[in-house]
């Protein structure tokens, strides 16, 4: 019986890991924080970004706002990158100016413009 046990926590936490839980599940508080309300201008500040299916769009300062170049996983669009956070990525915002951002996370770094059309890409669920 403890071998079954040991055997169902060990693929229980294979299960979360491979979801991406851990250091990628924000509190809500995190999570709003930067939502509605704008960082000051050129400080870098931590972030939550949604990276379920991609690195595409992020809502800061209540402004939609897209990603230059989205970044995805090896399954394209609708895929998280490799090795980041699943749905959620923790890195360093720094908005610029009205009309520029950078969002970094695992030594990589992603330009921001707001959204032309005031909407996201997409709507991921």
């Amino acid at each position: 019986m403890p071998r079954v046990l040991t055997f169902a926590m060990m693929t229980v936490a294979l299960i979360i890991s491979g979801c991406g839980f851990g250091d990628s599940s924000p509190s809500d508080n995190e999570l709003a924080k930067y939502a509605e309300a704008r960082p000051a201008l050129g400080k870098a500040v931590d972030f939550w970004f949604y990276t379920h299916c991609g690195i595409e769009n992020a809502r800061i300062g209540g402004v939609w706002w897209q990603v230059n170049d989205p970044l995805y996983g090896a399954n394209g669009p609708g895929d998280s990158p490799d090795g980041w956070g699943n749905p959620y990525q923790k890195g360093r915002l720094t908005v610029l100016s009205a009309d520029k951002a950078t969002f970094e996370a695992r030594g990589v770094r992603v330009a921001l413009v707001p959204a032309p059309s005031g909407a996201p890409l997409r709507i991921c669920a």
